[in-house]
C-alpha cells in the first residue's frame, strides 16, 4: 500500500499535460487511502496528502508545462514583432520618400544619376553623410591574391594548400561597408518585401526562395523565429542567410557583394614599392603582420559567440573597415574554383562561392588571414556566415555642384527671354 501511494505521489508531480488525469486520479486514490489509514494509524498520511497537494500547486505555478511555455514564448515574440512594426509604421507615416529610404539604409539608390537630380540640397547632404558614415573608400589599385609566402607549409590547412596560385589583379575604386549587415538592417529588407520581389533575386533560385525560412516557417534567416531576430540582437551581424539572400539584399539597397579581390584589398591594404617590378607590401591582417587575438573575435580569444559589430574596434583596417577578420565569415561575389590550386584539382560536390575572414569559432590561425580563401555552397545558411556590401565609385554621383549649377542657368535664360519679349 505504501509503494502504491508513493507511486501516485510521484505521478502527481509530473508536469506534462498527458499525465494530468493520471496525476489527478493518483491524488484522489492516495487521499482516500490516507483517510482510511488515518482512522487506523493516525493523521500522518492525511497530513502528507495535504502537503503534496499544496506542493503540486506551487510547483506547477513556478514550472509551467512545455506547451504553456512554448505558447507564452511565441506570444511574447509575436507581441514584440507587432510593437516593432507599429513603431516603424508610425515613423514612416511622417517621413518623406527620401527619409524613408534613408531609414532603410538605401542611400546608394538615391545617389544614382537618374535619381540624385531630384534631391534637394539638404536631402543630398543627408544622403552623402549617411554614405560616409556607413561605407569606406577602397582606392583603385593592384592586389595579390593567393598563397601567403610567410605561412608555414607544415601547418594544417595552410594558406599554400587552400589558396589559388599567386596572381595580381587590378581593382577599381569602390565603397565597402564598414561593418557587416546587421539583423536590424536585414529586418528592414524583409519588411520592405524583399522575399517577394523576384526582380532582385537570381533567376536560378526562384523556385528555392520559399525554402529560405526561419525556425517558425516565416521568411527570413534560418535562426530567427516568427520573422524577427532574438531580442537584444539587432546590432549583431545577420547570419543563417545564403549567398542568394545576401545578393538579393545587396540589390535591394542599391549595392552588390564585394569581389574576392576587393575584400582582400580592403583587409591587406597593399602598397606598391618604388622602383620595383611587381614588388609590394601587403598586410597579413588588417592591423599588420602578426595575429593579435585582442583585435578579433576568433576561437579561444572571444566570448565563443557572435558579438556586436561595434566590438573589437582595434582590429579596424587601414581604410576604416571593421571586423574583416573574425566574428563571422563573409560571402563575396566570386566563385570558389579548384582549377588554380597549387596541389592540383579537387572534386567539388557543387559550384561554390567564396567566403573570407574566419568567424568566432574558427580554430586554425591560418584560416583567419586576409589571404585565406574558403568555399561554401551558395544555398548554405550557416550559423557563422554573414556578409557586407560594396558599390563601385563610378556607379554613384557624389558631386551636387554640377547638378545644382544647371538649374540657375535655366532660370537665367528664361528670365532674359521674358525681358526681351
Amino acid at each position: 500500500m505504501q509503494r502504491l501511494i508513493s507511486y501516485f505521489f510521484g505521478m502527481a508531480f509530473v508536469p506534462q499535460s498527458k499525465f494530468k488525469w493520471i496525476a489527478i486520479i493518483g491524488l484522489f486514490t492516495s487521499a482516500a487511502a490516507s483517510l482510511t489509514l488515518g482512522w487506523m494509524f493516525g493523521g500522518g498520511f492525511l497530513l502528507l496528502t495535504l502537503c503534496s497537494l499544496v506542493a503540486r500547486r506551487t510547483w506547477l505555478h513556478k514550472h509551467p508545462s512545455r506547451e504553456e511555455l512554448s505558447g507564452e514564448s511565441k506570444q511574447t515574440a509575436t507581441e514584440r514583432l507587432r510593437k516593432h512594426l507599429a513603431a516603424n509604421q508610425t515613423a514612416s507615416s511622417d517621413q518623406s520618400l527620401v527619409e524613408g529610404m534613408l531609414s532603410q539604409k538605401r542611400y546608394a539608390l538615391l545617389l544614382r544619376k537618374q535619381i540624385v537630380e531630384n534631391l534637394s540640397q539638404e536631402e543630398f547632404n543627408q544622403t552623402i553623410e549617411q554614405l560616409s558614415e556607413a561605407m569606406a573608400i577602397l582606392p583603385e589599385g593592384e592586389v595579390m591574391l593567393g598563397a601567403d609566402s610567410r605561412s608555414d607549409s607544415n601547418d594544417l590547412f595552410g594558406d599554400a594548400i587552400s589558396n589559388p596560385v599567386n596572381k595580381i589583379l587590378r581593382v577599381g575604386g569602390a565603397y565597402l561597408d564598414r561593418h557587416p549587415v546587421t539583423n536590424a538592417e536585414f529586418f528592414q529588407f524583409i519588411q520592405g518585401g524583399g522575399y517577394e520581389q523576384m526582380a532582385i533575386w537570381d533567376q536560378e533560385i526562384w523556385p528555392g526562395v520559399l525554402n529560405f525560412v526561419d525556425l517558425t516557417g516565416e521568411s527570413g534567416p534560418r535562426l530567427w523565429s516568427d520573422g524577427i531576430f532574438a531580442e537584444g540582437e539587432e546590432n549583431l551581424p545577420v547570419v543563417g542567410v545564403s549567398w542568394f539572400e545576401a545578393r538579393a539584399y545587396a540589390r535591394w539597397v542599391g549595392k552588390r557583394l564585394p569581389t574576392d579581390a576587393e575584400w582582400v584589398k580592403a583587409g591587406s591594404w597593399p602598397v606598391k614599392l618604388a622602383n620595383s617590378t611587381g614588388g609590394r607590401i601587403q598586410r597579413r591582417y588588417p592591423w599588420g603582420d602578426t595575429l593579435d587575438r585582442r583585435r578579433c573575435n576568433l576561437w579561444g580569444s572571444g566570448p565563443d559567440r557572435i558579438v556586436d559589430i561595434e566590438e573589437f574596434a582595434d582590429g579596424v583596417s587601414a581604410g576604416g573597415v571593421y571586423q574583416l577578420i573574425g566574428n563571422v565569415w563573409e560571402w563575396t561575389s566570386s566563385n570558389f574554383s579548384e582549377n588554380n590550386l597549387i596541389h592540383g584539382q579537387i572534386n567539388l560536390p557543387m559550384p561554390m562561392r567564396t567566403i573570407r575572414g574566419g568567424a568566432f569559432d574558427t580554430y586554425f590561425d591560418n584560416q583567419s588571414t586576409c589571404q585565406f580563401q574558403s568555399g561554401e555552397n551558395p544555398a548554405a545558411r550557416k550559423h557563422n556566415i554573414g556578409f557586407r556590401c560594396a558599390i563601385s565609385l563610378c556607379d554613384l554621383t557624389t558631386n551636387y555642384v554640377a547638378i545644382a549649377d544647371s538649374q540657375p542657368v535655366a532660370e537665367a535664360e528664361t528670365s532674359t527671354e521674358e525681358v526681351a519679349v
